[in-house]
């Protein structure tokens, strides 16, 4: 058994979710010691993609008889790897799959998705194929406590190292929360608060003009290489999503990895593995998440990354393959 695991974004957007999540799923097909290639040119007998975009490679697969595993709902915030489309309107605010997410998804042998409500949300949108719950997971090697990798975000950003850091995952072309955000760094003017996008560093009109108004301690930037991003990530004391639309699991399971504090906005499609209060602590408005960091910053709330970090270390990328072998084996037997 030989497994193609593919994603392949443009070169200068090959660091973020969807990349880590093939690196997860080529990690745990080494600790299961199962066999993968990357190009489409070696031979192979199963096909396992991560995202859309590559719908033709898909379609490669399926003109040659080969078993298509399609990972949906792991990546949302990634932009090259997300299945769904978040709109907002008088109507109220909707978050549906893509027109090419479900030509996709019609096409694979198999889905895996990381939680049994988004495995309910695909069959909400009409999917019909076989959906199999399959855990997110970590590499908790790449997050370690000590070592040369703490180093290298305070080097590359030039900050100082003994300050506090909060990391927001954002985007320019969206407010959501931002107003809360600057508020918040202003209450903590030692602590820094950085505010991470995939978009390039060219804001949008409505961004800029809040912008204007951050202090000196709150920064925006574009998602760095992976090794400063996961240094950023080790180093902070909270991770927050502020935004509407579902963020990546694949980011939240890093964040927990590496024993920050997780404050999101609600999630609806991970309600069944992210627990308020005891993993990670969620709030419904801006507001509300400004105030539960202001508190964990205060020491007035609990922390949740003791048992946020034992969560992932029980789904650890041998538990992961175990999975994904039942699914692959599955389906040779079902081919043969």
């Amino acid at each position: 058994m030989k497994i193609l695991v593919s994603f392949k974004p443009r070169a200068m957007y090959d660091n973020f979710e969807g990349a880590r999540l093939r690196k997860s799923i080529k990690g745990a097909l080494e600790v299961s010691n199962i066999p993968y290639v990357n190009e489409e040119t070696d031979d192979f007998d199963i096909a396992h993609f991560v995202s859309p975009i590559d719908e033709k490679a898909i379609d490669s697969c399926i003109k040659r008889n080969i078993p298509v595993v399609v990972s949906a709902l792991y990546c949302e915030s990634d932009k090259y790897a997300s299945f769904t489309k978040y709109t907002s309107n008088r109507k109220g605010r909707k978050e549906t799959l893509t027109r090419r997410a479900i030509r996709v998804l019609s096409k694979a042998t198999i889905i895996t998705v990381p939680s049994e409500r988004a495995k309910q949300f695909l069959i909400d949108s009409g999917i019909q194929k076989p959906i199999e719950v399959v855990y997110p997971t970590i590499n908790l090697t790449r997050f370690p406590q000590d070592g040369p990798e703490k180093e290298i975000f305070y080097r590359h950003y030039q900050e100082e190292d003994d300050r506090k850091l909060i990391v927001c995952l954002g985007s320019y072309e969206s407010t959501d929360g931002l107003t809360a955000y600057v508020k918040l760094a202003k209450k903590f003017p030692k602590v820094l608060f950085y505010y991470f996008s995939q978009d390039s560093n060219t804001l949008r009109f409505k961004f800029k003009r809040l912008v204007k108004k951050t202090p000196s301690n709150l920064k925006f930037k574009q998602i760095p290489q992976d090794d400063i991003y996961r240094s950023a990530i080790i180093n902070a004391s909270i991770f927050t999503y502020f935004g509407y639309s579902t963020v990546g699991i694949t980011t939240v399971i890093e964040a927990m990895a590496a024993r920050c504090d997780v404050v999101l906005r609600k999630q609806p499609l991970f309600e069944d593995i992210l627990h308020d209060g005891v993993d990670c602590h969620i709030g419904e408005y801006s507001e509300t998440i400004a105030s539960i960091i202001k508190d964990l910053l205060d020491g007035t709330i609990a922390s949740t990354k003791q048992k946020s970090f034992e969560l992932v270390s029980d789904l650890g990328l041998d538990v992961f393959g175990k999975r994904l072998k039942e699914i692959y084996n599955k389906l040779l037997k079902e081919k043969n």
